[in-house]
C-alpha cells in the first residue's frame, strides 16, 4: 500500500488538492455511472460536499444522543468516526472505563490459557496492563459502536460503494443523483475530520476524562491503525493531548526523529538509498517507519525534505530493480522537487 499511503498522506497534509474538483458523478435509475462536466444539463438531486458533512454530523448528534440515553455517559475517554473510503460505510464508536473494563476481564480467561501454555510466567495483573494497552484504543471490542444512519446519509454511501467497487449493477435509485467526483479522492477522512470539530459543543455532553480524546480513524485496508495514529490522529488533537491520552505514540515519535538524525549525518546518496530500502522492504524491513506507527509518507517526506541536490540519485534509484509502487513514489517525490 506504499503507493497509496503517499497519495493519501499528501492529501492529509495538505500537500495536494482533491482530485475530481469541477467534475460530477451521475447515478441513474438505469444502474449507470456516468461522468460529466456539469450537473447543469440533467435533472436530479445533486449532493455536495456540504450536504455529506452534515449528514456526517447528524448521524454523529444521534450516536451522542443514542449514547447518553441508554446511561453509560461516565468516564468517557474516546469518541472515534472510523471511516472506510473503499467500502462507502462510516462507524461510530464510543468508550468508557467501565466498557474497557469489561473487555479486559472478557479477553483474561484466553490470555491466561496463553500464558500457561507459553510458561511466559505473567500473573492477572501482568495479563490485565498488557490488554489495557492493546485493547484501549482497539474499537472493534468496544461494546459501544453506532452504524444508523439518517437515510439520506446511507442511500448516499451505498451508492458511493457502487462507484468505488465499480459495481452501477448494484445501484438502487429512483431518481438521477449527481456527485462531486472529489467524494472518490478519499474525500471522506477531510469531512469526517471537519466534524470531529464542527462536534466540540456536542461533546462536552459526555462525562469526559483527562485523557478524552476526539478523532478520525481509517478502516482496515484504507489505512488502518498506521494512518491513523500518524496523521488523521493529529488533524483532530493537539499533539500534548495525543500525547497524554498515547504516551506511546510520543515515544515513537522521538525514536523516528532519532533515527532520521543518524541518516542525515551519511552522505546524500546513502540517505536516498537508506529511504528508498526502507520503502522497498516493506513493514517489517530495516528502517521501516511502520516499526514507529507511521505510513512510507514519512519516508516520503524524507526524500523530498533532501531538496533538488537529491534529484540525481533518486533518478539512479529508478534505474534499478525496484518495486513499481516503490519507483511510482520516487517519481511522486522528483515530481514533487521539480
Amino acid at each position: 500500500m506504499s503507493a497509496y499511503d503517499v497519495h493519501i498522506g499528501k492529501l492529509i497534509s495538505g500537500r495536494r488538492e482533491l482530485e475530481g474538483k469541477g467534475v460530477y458523478l451521475l447515478c441513474t435509475p438505469e444502474k449507470t455511472i456516468t461522468e460529466m462536466e456539469s450537473p447543469g444539463s440533467v435533472q436530479g438531486i445533486l449532493v455536495s460536499s456540504q450536504d455529506w458533512e452534515d449528514a456526517l454530523y447528524e448521524f454523529c448528534q444521534s450516536a451522542l444522543t443514542q449514547y447518553i440515553a441508554a446511561g453509560h455517559n461516565k468516564d468517557v475517554y474516546t469518541f472515534s468516526i472510523q471511516v472506510d473510503t473503499y467500502h462507502g460505510s462510516l462507524l461510530v464508536y464510543i468508550n468508557n472505563a467501565e466498557g474497557l473494563n469489561q473487555s479486559i476481564e472478557d479477553a483474561l480467561p484466553y490470555e491466561r490459557s496463553r500464558a500457561s501454555a507459553s510458561q511466559t510466567g505473567q500473573d492477572d495483573s501482568q495479563l490485565r496492563e498488557r490488554l489495557h494497552y492493546e485493547l484501549q484504543y482497539a474499537e472493534a471490542d468496544y461494546p459501544f459502536m453506532y452504524d444508523e444512519y439518517p437515510p439520506s446519509l446511507e442511500h448516499w454511501l451505498n451508492m458511493l460503494a457502487c462507484i468505488e467497487i465499480g459495481t452501477p449493477q448494484h445501484l438502487d435509485v429512483e431518481q438521477n443523483y449527481i456527485f462531486e467526483k472529489k467524494i472518490t479522492d478519499s474525500q471522506l477522512f477531510l469531512l469526517a475530520i471537519n466534524v470531529i470539530h464542527r462536534l466540540k459543543e456536542d461533546l462536552r455532553q459526555l462525562d469526559q476524562t483527562d485523557r478524552f480524546i476526539a478523532y478520525v480513524s481509517a478502516a482496515d485496508g484504507v489505512g488502518g491503525d498506521y494512518l491513523t495514529t500518524s496523521q488523521l490522529i493529529r488533524k483532530c488533537i493537539s499533539e500534548e493531548k495525543l500525547y497524554r491520552a498515547m504516551p506511546e505514540v510520543q515515544e515513537m515519535d522521538l525514536a523516528f526523529e532519532a533515527a532520521a538524525l543518524e541518516v542525515q549525518k551519511k552522505p546524500l546518496q546513502e540517505q536516498v538509498l537508506h529511504w528508498t530500502t526502507a520503502i522497498e522492504q516493506g513493514e517489517f524491513g530495516k528502517g521501516s517507519p511502520q516499526q514507529y506507527e507511521k505510513t512510507d509518507y514519512a519516508s516520503y517526506e524524507q526524500l523530498l525534505s533532501l531538496g533538488e541536490p537529491a534529484i540525481p540519485y533518486l533518478r539512479e534509484q529508478l534505474q534499478t530493480e525496484l518495486e513499481e509502487d516503490t519507483k511510482l513514489i520516487i517519481e511522486i517525490v522528483l515530481q514533487d522537487l521539480s
